[in-house]
């Protein structure tokens, strides 16, 4: 196999002149994808400095010629052409190849082309800089955004150090970025010499020169709003290559706002007369609390409240409607929003607090995770709950009624942590959609309790979203896929038609559409989570849920539980069961010397079909029953 090389000097490889309206893209020409944000950036380019390099062409009939490299740069020359910055009849440069040679070329040309370093494209803004050109003229003559050339130029702010690493490739271009976060040299190369190179973890580098300060994504900051932190004088230093990560410098002045919202949202309940009101930054169990607190009294609504519900109701679908054809309409957003506000606070107005029951309860607000306020009424401390019985005209015992929406399971301490619990808890809603699309009845069931809950107590079904409103979850592909597959089928059906609908598939639809509702997730910990925990545990048992299909406790499952939940769990395994107990003590001894990893590993091997109590489904009311043979049995003992 012999190679050709293109000679520049022969005269197939001359230089001329072609008007840009008689060239066109050569089928030989490698290149395939282009972006328009790219020809854009290099019209830009020749219009600020010409065209640098000619183009490479093959001839054509009629004296017209194609291009086989530079096909991009023709591009640009037509937009220019097209934008009136060249002439119409504008003839480019171009190198005539022979038409052998006319793929070589194009892939010679694509192939062997070298990006710019980073460095040296900073180096070389930042002259111009010096030369007294603006940023928004340097982007324009070199077809670059603005942003582009601002993120260049913070490179030149780092250390010489960080400079030649990068150069020497001991760290990345995302991990010099990362290093941008801070102008002081001294802290920049510190920590330069601290970390293992070669450095390729951005976000860690980030992590260690926040130097304290808060994330914008942190709750307190969110609590207080950006603005609000700024516009108190507050700092904010915001990562020039990460729109999204921003760091809040005066800890101090954030945390001092903080506090004294939060204090504002205590004066105004305790403006409401409780007895006692607490403020809490850091949400956590409420400490000293009896396992029951009072509800508001509802009355019924007038016809007028009812009448303006449902028009403020249908307010809300119709926006709702116009966001779905455009969900980036702020205006649309802000209309909800304030009718939704005005929906809750007419909802609100027909109950009312005893103002006996107020004078032995309290409230607390905390804030969550998102940053958003948790304001939580009618607590009762455990040395008031005997006067708050007293008022009350129900025995003590019903206060503990699962049907009684006045009272809530107390927070209590889980044996594993919250985040585990969670991460549980969700394996078994998704379980639990799973199974409740394919089980119609039970569905319609489901339905109909939450429906009776609303008429005759106002209350709801905890976990059971029955307004219904679709809670976005990580589901089985089954499920997921018959619900997408129903969705699009009845995307446009009018109400004729599913009325036409055998009973037996409106029951399918139904089963589908009410598990979409459902979202049993709680960490174990919050005031609800017991109760969250019952309706779980009810379903599973009319569903007879399986949840080996669904969950298995993985090595990752046992490096997070707490170690001594593990050595309980890996002491009541069955292979240890067997053994006496002279022979299990040792080996348990053994297990927690070990480190959690290898102790993991070992749980893993142990402990196979294992389910922690979370995910255990209950024996179903009545599945229990005596046989004959069983009583013959206990006759037989009981004779004995």
């Amino acid at each position: 196999m012999t190679t050709q090389i293109l000679d520049t000097g022969t005269e197939a490889q001359r230089t001329c002149f072609v008007p840009v309206s008689k060239l066109a893209v050569h089928e030989d020409n490698v290149r395939r994808t282009d972006k328009r944000a790219d020809i854009e950036a290099l019209a830009a380019s020749i219009a600020a400095h010409g065209l640098l390099q000619n183009l490479s062409v093959v001839r054509a009939e009629d004296g017209r010629y194609a291009v086989v490299a530079g096909s991009r740069r023709l591009a640009a020359l037509r937009l220019l052409i097209k934008q009136g910055r060249l002439a119409r009849d504008f003839a480019a440069p171009c190198t005539i190849v022979e038409p052998a040679l006319s793929a070589e070329a194009s892939l010679a040309e694509n192939v062997q082309r070298v990006a710019m370093n980073a460095m040296d494209e900073m180096e070389a803004f930042a002259r111009l800089v010096d030369d007294g050109m603006s940023v928004d003229a340097i982007a324009e003559r070199f077809g670059a955004s603005v942003r582009h050339v601002e993120q260049r130029l913070a490179l030149g702010r780092l250390s010489p150090k960080i400079r030649a690493a990068y150069r020497k490739g001991d760290l990345t271009l995302d991990v010099a970025r990362a290093f941008c976060l801070t102008d002081d040299h001294g802290a920049q190369e510190r920590l330069f010499k601290q970390v293992p190179k070669p450095i390729s973890h951005a976000p860690s580098i980030r992590n260690a020169l926040s130097g304290g300060r808060a994330p914008a994504t942190d709750r307190i900051a969110r609590f207080v709003g950006l603005e609000t932190y700024e516009a108190a004088g507050g700092r904010i230093v915001r990562d020039l290559f990460e729109d999204e990560v921003a760091f809040l410098e005066d800890g101090e002045l954030l945390q001092r706002l903080a506090a004294e919202r939060i204090e504002e949202m205590r004066e105004t309940l305790a403006a409401e007369g409780w007895a006692w009101v607490e403020a809490q930054l850091h949400h956590g169990q409420i400490e000293g609390c009896a396992s029951e607190r009072v509800r508001p009294r509802t009355r019924p609504l007038t016809q007028d409240e009812s009448s303006a519900i449902a028009d403020l109701e249908a307010e809300i679908e119709a926006l709702d409607n116009e966001l779905e054809a455009d969900s980036d309409n702020d205006a649309l957003w802000t209309a909800r929003d304030a009718t939704e506000a005005r929906l809750d606070a007419l909802r609100e107005a027909h109950q009312s607090w005893d103002k006996a029951e107020m004078a032995h309860t309290g409230a607390v607000v905390t804030i969550d995770r998102n940053g958003e306020p948790i304001i939580t009424r009618g607590l009762i401390k455990r040395g008031d709950l005997k006067a708050v019985r007293k008022l009350r005209t129900v025995e003590p015992d019903a206060l503990g009624d699962v049907g009684d929406t006045s009272v809530e399971a107390a927070p209590r301490s889980p044996t594993l942590p919250k985040s585990l619990v969670e991460g549980l808890t969700v394996a078994r809603t998704r379980a639990l959609r799973a199974e409740l699309s394919g089980r119609p009845q039970v569905a319609l069931a489901l339905m109909v309790l939450a429906l009776i809950r609303r008429s005759a107590a106002r209350a709801d079904v905890p976990g059971l979203a029955i307004a219904i409103s679709p809670i976005g979850f990580d589901d089985d592909d089954r499920f997921e896929h018959a619900r997408t597959e129903a969705s699009t089928a009845y995307a446009d059906t009018a109400l004729a038609r599913l009325a036409d609908e055998p009973i037996d598939k409106l029951l399918e639809l139904l089963a589908l559409f009410i598990a979409e509702a459902v979202d049993l997730t709680h960490d174990g910990a919050a005031p609800s989570a017991d109760r969250t925990q019952a309706t779980s545990d009810d379903l599973a048992a009319v569903l007879d849920l399986d949840m080996h299909r669904y969950w298995e406790a993985s090595t990752e499952f046992w490096e997070k539980a707490p170690k001594a939940f593990t050595l309980e769990a890996l002491r009541a395994a069955p292979a240890m069961a067997k053994l006496t107990e002279r022979a299990r003590k040792p080996k348990i001894a053994a297990f927690a010397k070990m480190k959690r990893a290898d102790l993991a590993r070992v749980a893993v091997r142990q402990l196979k079909d294992w389910l922690p109590d979370v995910l255990i489904t209950p024996p179903r009311s009545g599945a229990l029953v005596i046989t004959s043979a069983g009583q013959e049995a206990l006759a037989e003992a009981d004779a004995a």
